[in-house]
């Protein structure tokens, strides 16, 4: 079986932590609160059956997609962490009979509408994981229970409610075509991805440092972790590693030193 990697609009950068530019002044208190940012950019999709005649058709989704994303990023008041997701990947199963003949008949319109949407889908749900449960995490004292709460609320959002929210048309689609076929067609093709994909996430959490100085990461070892959701499992585990240079930089960027 041969795989491809098809790049997205949707590599995810997560950063929970003070950011120096941007500080939020509380109004009893003058110290400077932290606010956390989700920057959003792109991912990279597998199919898990591949064939060369669908190359046209995957490649031009592919440039669809780029062309359409851009840098999202959602604040969120409070937090103790960095959160760097170095790693997201999409597994796609189009064994599935209406992915495989959309694909395989290069019904590139549909396809291209339908992956926008369940790209806008993500970046919702992950926007309102931020806003809405990120307080209640203590990845300090309880970093397992808390990276199985995180994995159980994102499958929540993303996988446990999406036929209710679907049924009741509660998804919010931007720049639907006006073709009533080409519409539907579009959102069919998205109801199928949500129900044959796998999502993975891997990266840091990363102590804020008081003093905005992150040259120890170079030597400690951070949280890491590596979740997976699905519509059936979610599963997740962790190590402390000391963070790859890309994130050190990062960090060290965000607060302003080296």
């Amino acid at each position: 079986m041969k795989t491809m990697n098809i790049i997205l609009s949707f590599f995810i950068l997560g950063i929970f932590s003070i950011v120096k530019a941007t500080i939020f002044q509380d109004a009893n208190n003058s110290s400077p609160q932290p606010i956390g940012y989700v920057l959003i950019g792109k991912p990279f999709v597998t199919l898990s059956k591949y064939n060369t005649r669908y190359y046209q058709c995957i490649n031009e989704i592919s440039n669809f997609s780029f062309e359409q994303s851009e840098n999202i990023k959602y604040p969120n008041e409070g937090g103790d962490y960095h959160w760097v997701i170095t790693d997201l990947d999409i597994s796609i199963d189009n064994s599935s009979p209406y992915l495989n003949r959309s694909i395989s008949k290069n019904r590139v319109e549909e396809l291209k509408i339908g992956t926008n949407y369940f790209i806008t889908y993500i970046k919702e749900n992950i926007k309102c994981l931020v806003s809405q449960y990120m307080h209640k995490y203590d990845f300090e004292n309880n970093h397992d229970g808390s990276l199985k709460n995180l994995a159980n609320d994102l499958k929540g959002l993303i996988y446990d409610k999406f036929d209710a929210k679907f049924e009741q048309d509660l998804i919010k689609y931007e720049n639907e075509p006006k073709n009533k076929r080409l519409r539907n067609s579009a959102k069919q093709y998205f109801y199928t991805l949500v129900h044959n994909s796998e999502i993975q996430i891997q990266g840091y959490f990363i102590k804020i440092s008081k003093d905005g100085n992150y040259t120890h990461l170079r030597q400690n070892k951070s949280l890491y972790f590596d979740i997976r959701i699905s519509e059936k499992n979610e599963n997740i585990t962790h190590d402390f590693k000391i963070p790859i240079p890309n994130v050190v930089r990062l960090v060290a960027n965000i607060s302003g030193k080296s």
